[in-house]
């Protein structure tokens, strides 16, 4: 499965997990396109039986667009359930499955990334209420394996490349970028240099995605943000309808025994 189709099933958790109650331990998500009520969500707290979760529209035409792709691209199934927990497991299954010899290459993509979504999914709770009361202590909401070496060094280098660009600091953004940077990590340097104006704090929560490709990696960050700006305001607002989280992809490589900054899969905001 492409990029695409992984990001619409993302999506489609994690604004489900943007409407759980704090505290939550299982998502169950079933989706049947030919039911009356296509998809149906439910939430396990500790203290309650399964409860059911509103499901926006959003969810229910990106899990439509993820069988469509599914179809195009010669596996097609019917129905889905995916099996979400607060400690990082998660399982999946189609009826495609019932039908398939042997064992389908998809899915073990879609449950890589939906296993880091699920382990971080406190910290999605948290992005999206950062306006309302404070959060239950981080320590207490996350229950994931440690990231490994490479993974917390990019986190730490985007953590510092965020810090930069808050303080509207262009040198440290360029001494955290490689020697030739991409087109969209150029314009991000630039932007910061020509303008001072700051339009929101980002601090970095997560990391969603991750690849070690040996001399590079590749990462997908996700993003808490307090706006400054009422431009920055308004996109905040809108991000609340659809998972009140921002994120970003960047590729890091190795250089001077250090990872930099090198390209972005998306161009800045401006």
């Amino acid at each position: 499965m492409g990029s695409g189709g992984r990001r619409l099933v993302e999506d489609a958790v994690t604004t489900l997990l943007s409407r759980a109650p704090v505290g939550w331990t299982h998502l169950r998500v079933e989706f049947d396109p030919s039911a009356a009520v296509p998809v149906v969500a439910t939430v396990t707290s500790p203290a309650s039986a399964p409860a059911r979760l509103d499901v926006p529209d959003e969810v229910i035409d990106k899990l439509n667009d993820y069988r469509a792709q599914g179809a195009a691209g010669g596996t097609p199934w019917h129905t889905l359930v995916i099996d979400c927990h607060s400690d990082g497991r998660l399982s999946e299954r189609t009826d495609a499955a019932k039908l398939s010899d042997g064992p389908r290459r998809w899915p073990v993509r879609v449950l890589a990334a939906l296993t880091a979504l699920c382990s971080a999914a406190a910290v999605v709770v948290f992005a999206v209420g950062w306006r309302s009361a404070p959060p239950p202590p981080r320590a207490a909401m996350l229950a994931a394996p440690d990231p490994s070496p490479r993974q917390q060094q990019a986190f730490e280098v985007l953590k510092r490349w965020y810090d930069a660009e808050n303080h509207g600091d262009g040198a440290t953004l360029r001494a955290l970028a490689c020697a030739s940077p991409g087109k969209n990590v150029a314009d991000e340097i630039e932007g910061v240099e020509q303008n001072s104006t700051v339009q929101g704090i980002i601090h970095v929560e997560a990391v969603v995605g991750f690849r070690d490709e040996g001399e590079r990696v590749w990462g997908r960050f996700m993003l808490r943000v307090h706006p400054i700006t009422e431009r920055q305001t308004r996109l905040v607002q809108e991000a609340q309808q659809h998972g009140g989280y921002f994120s970003d992809e960047y590729t890091l490589v190795q250089e001077g025994g250090e990872l930099k900054v090198c390209d972005a899969d998306s161009p800045p905001l401006v």
